[in-house]
């Protein structure tokens, strides 16, 4: 089946977190090891942790926050903000929301295929949405084409927001893992219905047709299947 609906996990260790990789019936999907949201607040805060032999993609949804790299120099973050990290070594990092703040991301992490040719690097940016397109979606892109954030991995990412109901098309490929992850509102992936918190698993199809109502937000994770 070319499209099939995953309903986020709540982390049994956090209940801010909601996973839809690795779930009971979607596990690590390689090279995609990780996709899940967290909610954060002052209260409930999120200590520096390490990655190696990944690259980790951090995408701030709602509110405002630090974000520290592995210097421990710590940036200020809005919604919009883009933070890429390729770390073929050992590479801490943070994110936490600012005093009275709630803090909302979506994370991505996928596996590096090599990493002796691969050097550590911190790439950010903050992405801002485009025209209304005759479909009537505005799309925002993060990682990938439109975007001056590039990925080792080959991961392109981008959200889409409906400003009126309709219908797009977007292209992905046959040689291609895609996840749709809903953001807000309620929509469809190829007449499969999507909610908040739940995401279209795509594999070998060349695209997908997708439907919302004003005030649908997802995000189209693409990244290239292993050879």
């Amino acid at each position: 089946m070319p499209v099939r609906i995953v309903a986020g996990e709540i982390s049994a260790k956090d209940a801010t977190v909601r996973a839809v990789i690795p779930t009971a019936s979607q596990p690590k999907w390689p090279p995609l090891e990780r996709l899940a949201e967290t909610i954060a607040t002052p209260r409930r805060r999120f200590p520096a942790h390490s990655h190696e032999g990944v690259e980790v993609l951090t995408y701030v949804v709602e509110g405002s926050g630090l974000y520290a790299d592995e210097s421990g120099t710590a940036q200020a973050v809005t919604a919009g903000a883009v933070r890429l990290l390729t770390a073929a070594t050992s590479v801490p990092h943070a994110i936490n929301p600012g005093k009275g703040q709630t803090l909302r991301w979506l994370a991505v992490v996928a596996t590096l295929s090599t990493t002796g040719e691969v050097s550590d690097r911190f790439q950010s940016t903050q992405a801002q949405p485009g025209t209304t397109a005759p479909d009537g979606t505005r799309t925002t892109f993060l990682v990938g084409p439109g975007s001056s954030v590039r990925s080792v991995v080959g991961i392109e990412a981008y959200e889409i927001g409906f400003v009126d109901a309709g219908t797009t098309f977007r292209k992905v490929g046959h040689s291609v893992n895609a996840v749709a992850y809903a953001l807000a509102g309620a929509g469809s992936v190829d007449g499969h219905p999507l909610e908040l918190g739940e995401a279209a698993i795509i594999e070998g199809s060349a695209g997908v047709a997708i439907h919302g109502l004003p005030g649908f937000r997802l995000v189209m994770v693409q990244v290239p299947r292993p050879v």
